[in-house]
């Protein structure tokens, strides 16, 4: 499975959730790519400081406070499918 993690340099709730995200690897088979929101104004405009949002494909699982609960919730259900 491959989520996206849309950030922002200066962004510590990003740095929280790449932390969490990590160490859910440690169970979960999952890759993720981080694409910086700032980078791209049509991200930027769209989410704007909604950051951090992780998608898998349309799929919003998180966005702003991004609870870790909710991201294992997630990566359960999609692996029992």
């Amino acid at each position: 499975m491959s989520l996206t993690l849309l950030t922002r340099a200066t962004c510590a709730l990003c740095d929280h959730l790449v932390l969490a995200l990590e160490l859910m690897r440690t169970r979960f088979r999952f890759e993720y790519t981080k694409v910086d929101v700032d980078s791209d104004p049509v991200l930027c405009k769209r989410f704007g400081l909604r950051v951090p949002i992780l998608l898998d494909g349309d799929t919003e699982i998180c966005a702003g406070t991004c609870d870790p609960t909710a991201v294992v919730a997630y990566l359960t259900a999609i692996q029992d499918k």
